[in-house]
């Protein structure tokens, strides 16, 4: 009878070490799951940034500025504004929305994809529409199509859009629309 304590005893002390309390190990365990809420929070930050910039181009395509301030911070500044836009800050960003809107459209935005990273969120999408306004001095509607791909770049600051950076196929836009010289890209297609 005494043998089945004996098999008993040197399990219960294997049972009983691994019970133990280690600090090393409990502090190890606490840096880990802050790391996992800081990551959790990083990803969180930067999917808002996401939603806000999908509002952000839903209202340029849709030529509206109504609760723009929600998203844009008031000292809003774009690297590349559009030829003959002077003003500055959120300002600057509704005269752009309204002179782009009164040049082109049925805008729509396809093949959209953004990547958030760090207080930027960059996006990379086809933009087509139909010039049915100036573009200026020169440069009169043609109600010809557009079909081109961008790349904007939208700094974040307090959750809002504070600075803008975007580049086009002006070159290609320029053609499809009869401006320039050349053969039009999409006429191959």
């Amino acid at each position: 009878m005494k043998k089945p304590l004996l098999y008993l005893l040197p399990l219960a002390s294997i049972l009983w070490s691994c019970g133990g309390h280690d600090p090393e190990h409990d502090k190890m365990m606490a840096e880990h799951r802050t790391m996992l809420a800081a990551d959790s929070a990083r990803h969180a930050g930067m999917e808002q940034m996401k939603q806000a910039a999908q509002r952000f181009y839903d209202m340029w395509m849709a030529g509206k500025t109504d609760g723009m301030e929600e998203i844009v911070g008031e000292k809003f500044m774009s690297h590349n504004p559009i030829p003959g836009i002077t003003s500055t800050g959120i300002q600057q960003l509704k005269d752009m929305i309204a002179l782009s809107s009164s040049t082109f459209t049925e805008n729509k935005v396809e093949d959209m994809n953004m990547t958030a990273d760090g207080d930027r969120v960059i996006a990379h999408y086809r933009w087509k529409a139909v010039n049915t306004g100036s573009m200026g001095e020169g440069m009169p509607a043609t109600n010809k199509p557009i079909d081109v791909y961008s790349v904007d770049i939208l700094r974040f600051e307090n959750g809002k859009v504070v600075e803008h950076w975007g580049y086009l196929e002006e070159m290609k836009m320029m053609q499809q629309l009869g401006m320039m010289p050349g053969e039009d890209p999409a006429a191959k297609h």
